[in-house]
């Protein structure tokens, strides 16, 4: 497919479990959002930061072109990437330095201040040579088909990858489903769930059913199920709704939810702030198509990486309780970073 313009921002997404992708383009620069209420009621796709504070705005593209296409024909297309050199490195933190903070926000949990801080890290992967960005993303839809897989590029500022297990809001007219993801192991553990995901992932079903319920009627959720996340597996709770007041009243209710950032919410932003020293930017924000034929998917942005000319920045991070052991927190980490690894590498 040879596109006349790619001076504007392009997206390229696949559902969850569905075969083919789809291909997004604006004729027209990404929009900064000043407030969820305030989202353009037009087709296109969000991507929004973690935190309001970070230097990354929450942006609105715009979708003159939206088209479904297989992932085959996509490797066609013939973009000239124009994309940011990493001139200036935010230092990722070795095993001491990460173990530490895990060992300090466990001190801190058993103060009862907090119960739970979702504590992250940068994993820096340089590359010999720039890689095409869309054999990346069609690698990833094949190996990850249950993930919702998306790229994001705005040129000159934003090429952003994303293979993610967990959906912040599926909204189709009045329906709303969401889920409650926490808890990881390996794939192939044989191991039973211990307290420590139980509990973790418990917080985030309980807060979530409590915002559902400021929202909604009819909430009904799901017991906790494995859920299979490429190489590692997730306790999951499926929640279904009907939706009563504003969708993205609701959307800012939700985010950040207990499972990116901790609860209760504000002493875990505080904490996160201090500790991991470094700017988030779209990672464990959210993103996703709007306003497609009556539906909304949101999806969390988590198994993300930044692109860059000579180099990809990988985001990865876990739940920590009181029960967590720093040396294992680090384990999942890495095992979480395979997630893109397996693909850049």
């Amino acid at each position: 497919m040879e596109l006349k313009n790619t001076t504007f921002p392009l997206v390229y997404y696949r559902m969850p479990n569905e075969k083919d992708a789809w291909f997004l383009q604006s004729e027209e620069n990404a929009r900064e959002i000043s407030s969820l209420q305030n989202m353009p009621a037009e087709t296109g796709f969000i991507l929004y930061p973690f935190s309001l504070e970070s230097s990354s705005r929450p942006l609105f593209i715009q979708a003159y072109k939206h088209i479904q296409r297989s992932l085959d024909d996509l490797i066609l297309d013939n973009i000239n990437w124009n994309v940011k050199s990493k001139t200036s490195f935010e230092k990722t933190k070795t095993k001491e330095e990460y173990c530490r903070d895990i060992a300090s926000a466990v001190d801190f949990i058993n103060t009862r201040e907090i119960h739970k801080v979702v504590l992250s890290r940068m994993k820096l992967i340089d590359t010999t040579s720039f890689q095409n960005p869309l054999e990346i993303f069609t690698k990833l839809c094949n190996k990850y088909p249950a993930a919702f897989i998306s790229l994001v590029y705005i040129p000159g500022k934003v090429l952003w990858i994303t293979a993610t297990p967990e959906l912040l809001v599926s909204a189709s007219k009045h329906e709303i489903k969401t889920v409650s993801l926490a808890g990881t192991k390996p794939a192939n553990s044989t191991e039973e769930w211990g307290e420590k995901e139980k509990m973790e992932q418990q917080i985030v079903t309980d807060y979530i059913h409590g915002i559902l319920k400021q929202y909604c009627e009819n909430v009904t959720v799901s017991d906790a199920q494995e859920a299979i996340a490429g190489n590692v597996k997730h306790l999951k709770s499926s929640f279904s709704a009907i939706l009563q007041k504003g969708l993205w009243s609701l959307v800012s209710a939700l985010h950040p939810t207990p499972a990116v950032c901790g609860i209760p919410l504000a002493k875990a932003e505080e904490f996160i702030a201090r500790t991991e020293q470094y700017n988030r930017k779209y990672y464990a924000g959210f993103l996703g198509p709007c306003n497609v034929e009556g539906n909304t998917n949101l999806f969390v942005n988590l198994r993300c990486a930044e692109v860059f000319t000579d180099s990809v920045n990988l985001y990865i991070g876990g739940g920590i309780t009181g029960d967590s052991i720093p040396e294992k927190e680090w384990e999942e980490t890495e095992l979480k970073s395979r997630t893109l690894l397996a693909v850049l590498q």
